[in-house]
């Protein structure tokens, strides 16, 4: 348990560390943050841009059920502090507010009940980092832009979730728009990263984005090396906002959790 509790601390770092996120300047190359749009491809990646403005390539098809009406106030009653691992990693939740991780993709990552919200981090022993910084990112299903759901008897950490995930191989055409992606978001003179396979995970929030009534949908590219990914592109809104993550692992993504641990307490 002791081990677990320390898995939880480090998870729940990273989780606080990426609600600012979006209030850093990007440092030295391009970078991708919450609520900013893809960036002027130009010419010479005109199948880029194609790829961008095509129709959305989602694995999982609309979800009939009503989305909660967004309140115009903060929820009114905060959840308390996870009393250990177990709560924070969702074993307490409530029956029909926490949606299964398939397969591959449970070996890279874990949907945690945090006191903000539902969010998705990396698994322990690694980090997952804005690219060109060393700022710890999550996935949050209260998408940019959105007001929780409020009242009273309101928790975040089961009223804002994830409804459903949907995961399969990148293959063929899906597998060529995901590689563009990559390519846009790799600064010019470098190529993108040799990987294997790319895996694409479809995570529906149950909260919307301003002006929508559907549930907001990532689309979440993972770009696999050796049985292991090593980036990320996070997309939003059929990619108008993305984010390019490295995914650290060892020695690497220890100081990294392990300098914004600090900053926190």
């Amino acid at each position: 348990m002791a081990a677990a509790r320390r898995g939880a601390a480090l998870l729940a770092a990273a989780f606080c560390a990426a609600l600012t996120i979006a209030a850093l300047p990007a440092q030295g190359v391009p970078v991708w943050e919450p609520g900013d749009p893809l960036p002027d491809l130009g010419p010479d990646l005109a199948p880029v841009r194609a790829a961008r403005e095509a129709p959305t390539d989602a694995i999982m098809t609309p979800m009939p059920a009503p989305v909660r009406p967004a309140a115009t106030t903060a929820p009114t009653k905060a959840a308390a502090a996870p009393e250990d691992a177990s709560d924070f990693l969702c074993a307490n939740a409530p029956e029909g507010t926490t949606a299964a991780v398939p397969s591959p993709f449970d070996r890279w990552l874990v949907r945690v009940c945090a006191p903000q919200g539902q969010a998705l981090v990396p698994v322990e022993g690694q980090a997952w980092v804005a690219f060109g910084s060393a700022d710890p990112v999550s996935i949050l299903a209260l998408v940019p832009g959105a007001t929780p759901p409020g009242g009273a008897e309101a928790d975040p950490r089961y009223d804002i979730r994830f409804n459903e995930f949907a995961g399969v191989e990148a293959t063929g055409a899906r597998r060529a728009r995901a590689t563009a992606l990559l390519v846009a978001a790799t600064p010019n003179g470098a190529g993108p990263p040799p990987h294997d396979a790319v895996w694409q995970l479809d995570a529906q929030s149950n909260i919307a984005l301003p002006g929508e009534t559907e549930g907001a949908r990532y689309n979440l590219f993972f770009y696999v090396a050796n049985g292991r990914p090593t980036r990320m592109i996070a997309c939003l809104d059929a990619c108008r906002q993305a984010l390019h993550l490295e995914v650290l692992s060892g020695v690497e993504a220890a100081e990294v959790l392990g300098r914004k641990a600090g900053n926190i307490n």
